[in-house]
């Protein structure tokens, strides 16, 4: 990533601070134009509480030693989580976490849009959360703007020395460690076995036997022959999550969103090789094996209309519950260029607003405690995900040579796995890609639409600098 971020850095917590002046006085204003207004609950309290604490007379430097203090023995800590399949499990996570540590815990969830939007918008009106956990690609653009702490003096080195590489390559930005996270993702084709077996076809165990283009189209050509309505599903219904799951193939191509030097798409995601990548989508609708129309998650585990599904780990418990033994791992193709899988995951992050409330302390405490083997355990395995801590691995049955998600394991700890591009940039990419991709699964040229993609991105990024190393 860029090798020197601080100017950057400061020049945008400076804009946050002249935005946080000018909302200020605009409040000011609006307050001695309507003062006949009712003041909220929450705004008595907070004033209360000021109040209370300058009549006793406490130092600003005394107070947040106290909050810290606080915070340690009963405190409370606001949580703001991308919400997504695993949330009842981060519900029960934090509600044991209450009890065995005296912290209460206030966890809010959001969609991913509406938590980057309130995100962007807490340090204006005062209402930043002390941990954000959300997906990796969306921290950048937040430590960027001054809202994220980095941890460097606060993760241990056997915890850190324990974690898997693609933990520590998806945590550090800048070079500091910035986030935590309990598990890496698991990427790979969802494949039914005794549809495989039923068609004739090879079933690769391992990225070293995966099939090579050729060997795919004859197993997807098979399939159909053999009554399987369309034998491939990519999750068309959401284009969205193809930003991840559609990594490793447009790797295997030789293509990418952005030049990794540069920081920049274009050449990169307008190229030859990618291009490639996603006319090949438009390819599988053509022959009739992929469905371009489905608007439904269930296309593979439910309806068995599909006999494999470019999916992560988060389909694990609708696999093996809808299809038990018949749910296996087989490795993304060899599309020319090798053969790949996706890295990259949930992560947790401390906030600068925990420092400022005086509660960082607590806020590492859960965090710390989050990587602890029972804590990993209890979300992988809901989620079917890779631990993040190479000691919990091999406590994991399904996770031994052999079991059902070795593939996952094998494949990150061979180093094949690709990041997405850790830049401020992130959300401008997914969205610009997410629209991109649906105009192609609808019949949209390629070429076009990622050519016309690359244009608005790289306007963007180059508008706010972030490109500059």
């Amino acid at each position: 990533m860029a090798k020197n971020n601080l100017p950057c850095r400061l020049r945008m917590r400076h804009l946050w601070k002249k935005v946080t002046v000018g909302i200020t006085a605009l409040a000011l204003m609006a307050s001695a134009a309507g003062c006949g207004e009712s003041v909220s609950d929450t705004g008595a309290a907070k004033t209360d509480t000021t109040a209370a604490k300058t009549e006793a007379g406490s130092t600003e430097a005394a107070g947040s030693e106290a909050d810290t203090q606080a915070a340690q023995e009963t405190g409370s800590i606001k949580v703001w989580v991308s919400s997504g399949a695993e949330d009842d499990t981060y519900r029960e996570m934090f509600t044991k976490m209450e009890t065995e540590m005296n912290i209460q815990i206030n966890d809010e969830y959001y969609p991913k849009d509406e938590l980057d939007s309130k995100i962007q918008v807490a340090p204006v009106v005062g209402d930043a959360p002390d941990m954000i956990i959300a997906d990796y690609l969306q921290i950048p653009s937040y430590y960027e703007a001054g809202i994220i702490e980095n941890l460097d003096d606060r993760i241990p080195a056997e915890i850190k020395d324990d974690l898997l590489q693609s933990i520590v390559d998806e945590s550090t930005y800048d070079g500091h460690i910035i986030t935590t996270a309990q598990f890496d993702a698991g990427m790979a084709l969802w494949a039914n076995k005794s549809m495989l077996e039923d068609a004739g076809i090879r079933i690769p165990t391992s990225y070293k036997d995966a099939w090579d283009k050729a060997e795919f189209e004859d197993a997807l050509a098979k399939l159909k022959a053999n009554g399987v309505e369309y034998p491939l599903y990519i999750r068309q219904n959401k284009p969205s999550s193809l930003y991840f799951t559609y990594m490793p193939v447009i790797a295997s191509f030789g293509g990418d969103y952005v030049n990794r030097d540069t920081m920049l798409t274009e050449g990169v995601l307008d190229s030859e090789e990618t291009v490639a990548a996603y006319s090949y989508i438009t390819w599988l609708e053509e022959q009739g094996y992929m469905n371009s129309a489905c608007d439904y998650e269930d296309a593979f585990y439910g309806r068995k209309e599909s006999a494999l599904a470019l999916l992560g780990h988060w389909k694990y418990t609708d696999h093996v519950t809808n299809l038990g033994d018949d749910a296996i791992l087989v490795p993304v193709p060899d599309f020319g260029h090798g053969v790949f899988t996706c890295s990259g995951s949930t992560v947790w992050a401390m906030t600068t607003a925990a420092t400022e409330n005086g509660t960082a302390d607590a806020v590492w405490s859960v965090m710390e405690a989050g990587l602890q083997p029972e804590y990993i355990n209890q979300i992988t395995d809901f989620n079917g995900a890779i631990p993040s801590r190479k000691s919990v691995l091999d406590t994991k049955e399904e996770l031994k040579e052999g079991g059902r998600l070795y593939l996952y394991r094998e494949q990150l700890e061979a180093g094949i796995s690709v990041l997405r591009p850790l830049t401020p940039a992130h959300m401008t990419i997914y969205s610009a890609m997410e629209s991109a991709t649906s105009d192609i699964i609808g019949g949209a040229d390629a070429s076009e639409a990622l050519k016309d993609a690359s244009e608005s991105i790289d306007e963007i990024i180059v508008e706010n600098e972030w490109n500059l190393n």
